[in-house]
């Protein structure tokens, strides 16, 4: 006890460092994410989705003469359905919308410079 009676009278040490802003202080005591992904799928829920849609008979011909037309370096943009879940058997998603250059065709797939989109899901193509 008689060893701590000495430090009574003593100054506090002076840092040599200089004096923390409130902000930088405060990013010590931020929250952190203990529940990694949790955040993303609170988000998922809040997401709209919409029945896949079913075009006409004469509209998806239509599609696919512009499909035909393609060729290689055409600048597009493709309106396309993103199939997210399957909810009581019909499939449910988001639409889309995608601009980029044509590359090449592969079976079933429509290959562009920024994506690459089944055609199946693909509601509208324009040229840009």
């Amino acid at each position: 006890m008689n060893e701590y009676i000495q430090l009574n009278g003593m100054k506090r040490a002076q840092s040599t460092r200089p004096p923390m802003t409130r902000a930088d202080r405060a990013k010590l005591f931020a929250p952190f994410a203990a529940l990694r992904g949790f955040e993303e799928s609170v988000h998922a829920r809040e997401r709209l989705y919409v029945p896949r849609p079913e075009p006409a008979e004469d509209r998806q011909e239509q599609l696919d003469r512009r499909l035909r037309a393609l060729r290689r370096g055409d600048r597009v943009t493709v309106t396309w359905f993103e199939p997210l879940k399957v909810e009581d058997g019909r499939e449910l998603g988001q639409y889309r919308v995608t601009a980029g250059e044509y590359l090449c065709p592969v079976s079933g797939v429509l290959v562009l410079t920024t994506a690459r989109i089944e055609t199946k899901n693909i509601l509208d193509l324009g040229r840009r």
